[in-house]
């Protein structure tokens, strides 16, 4: 044997290890997903917030508008704006009969002694 060929001490290899590249892969895997998932999530949270603060304004715009309206209700039902529009012919007022009105109920009666009588029958309580 040619001791060229064939040397005595062996060669240093530098072998690959797949174990260690296997948990180094996987743990920079698992560390980019983790960013990516906190990305998407503070993402969301500006596009909800956004949606909430656009829907707040909208509530704060028809309040306002709310409060308008009722200020104008409370100015053309007031006295004296019913009082011009009945004087201007806008509307009619009618005095209205006692024929014309509707009751739900007959007016209630006092037993003897001036007390009322409730509807309860006390001698289903018994």
């Amino acid at each position: 044997m040619n001791p060229a060929l064939h040397p005595a001490t062996p060669q240093t290899s530098n072998p690959i290890q797949i174990a260690k590249l296997v948990k180094f892969v996987s743990l920079a895997f698992l560390v980019g997903a983790i960013g990516l998932a906190y990305v998407y999530i503070k993402n969301q949270q500006f596009v909800l917030a956004e949606q909430i603060r656009k829907t707040e304004r909208q509530i704060r715009d028809v309040q306002s508008r709310n409060e308008v309206l009722v200020a104008k209700v409370t100015e053309l039902s007031s006295r004296p704006m019913l009082q011009k529009r009945v004087s201007e012919k806008f509307i009619a007022v009618v005095a209205i009969t006692g024929d014309k009105i509707a009751r739900l109920t007959p007016p209630a009666t006092a037993v003897a002694g001036g007390v009322m009588r409730t509807a309860f029958n006390s001698e289903s309580a018994q």
